[in-house]
């Protein structure tokens, strides 16, 4: 058993993501040992560098991009699994997504073992019918999971994913297929959500509708979630219409990769008396790229309710 500190190999994976991600053969096979056991769907075992270097780079000869969709990853011991959606994009342009799970064992810094479990035959015949709800993150029980944008955030917040790009080893899913943006390297989320609440603060809607993905998931403590900006937007408005925003005393806040925490005394004025009225509060935002995906308010509202 390795003594590794978690999480090293769980980022040797998406390290080894993105040279696939890139057609990189060569820098692919840099991370198995010597005698490695490489197994991708029902084809052939491969059991040297040489094989699986051939095996990746018949499969970069029939597509034009693929992007790692990444559900999970957990670690476990000198174990990794990885649960997703593998987008690839063919030749002709068309794309098909297949859900995957990947196992890695690791020897060291090096994988020693890794199977990919596959069913790979819709990418190579177009004709096989695929159904609505094969991705993994099809929705269940009117729930559905936010795919993490794991491997799109490598490229921007990971230090080896900005050199690569910056060397000439993008992935083609941003040069081919979709030609999705690189997003630039934003350290500075807390930022946004900052400004965003100095819009809503002033009531200024048209200024806060940009912060946010099309599809924002919004939910204020036990009430029930609300979908979209707009939305967000008409809930506030009508709050506001009891109670008016002033400046909140900000008691702590932090930025953890793409999710932004800031714990609060929210201050409002009642309107019908001018009342003061401070609501303890903590705001979480989940980020994709640069724009807020999803924000859960967690308030006592106690002081509100009692007036």
């Amino acid at each position: 058993m390795d003594n590794k500190l978690p999480g090293i190999n769980t980022e040797l994976v998406q390290r080894l993501f993105a040279r696939g991600e890139a057609f990189d053969s060569e820098g692919f096979i840099t991370f198995f040992t010597d005698t490695p056991v490489y197994q991708f769907a029902n084809f052939n075992v491969c059991l040297d560098k040489a094989s699986i270097k051939k095996s990746s780079e018949e499969v970069f000869t029939k597509i034009s991009a693929v992007y790692h969709e990444i559900k999970m990853i957990w670690e476990v011991n000198n174990v990794v699994f990885v649960e997703m959606d593998v987008i690839y994009w063919r030749k002709d342009n068309s794309m098909v997504t297949l859900p995957c799970t990947d196992i890695f064992r690791f020897e060291g810094e090096k994988i020693s073992e890794m199977r990919i479990f596959i069913d790979v035959n819709p990418l190579f015949d177009p004709s096989i019918p695929i159904t609505k709800t094969i991705s993994v993150f099809t929705e269940n029980q009117e729930r559905k999971l936010i795919p993490p944008g794991t491997m799109k955030r490598f490229y921007s917040e990971h230090p080896e994913g900005r050199e690569r790009v910056s060397t000439g080893f993008a992935p083609k899913w941003s040069i081919d297929g979709p030609k999705w943006p690189i997003a630039t390297f934003s350290g500075d989320l807390l930022s946004k959500a900052k400004k965003m609440v100095e819009a809503l603060t002033v009531e200024d809607w048209e200024a806060f509708y940009p912060f946010f993905t099309e599809d924002l998931f919004y939910k204020v403590g036990a009430n029930k979630p609300l979908h979209g900006s707009k939305a967000a937007a008409g809930f506030l408005s009508n709050f506001y219409q009891i109670i008016k925003p002033t400046k909140h005393d900000i008691r702590g806040t932090w930025q953890i990769e793409n999710t932004v925490i800031i714990e609060m005394d929210a201050n409002y004025k009642r309107v019908s008396d001018g009342k003061k009225i401070t609501v303890p509060c903590t705001d979480i935002y989940r980020f994709q790229e640069d724009l807020i995906k999803e924000w859960r308010v967690y308030p006592d509202m106690s002081p509100v309710e009692a007036t």
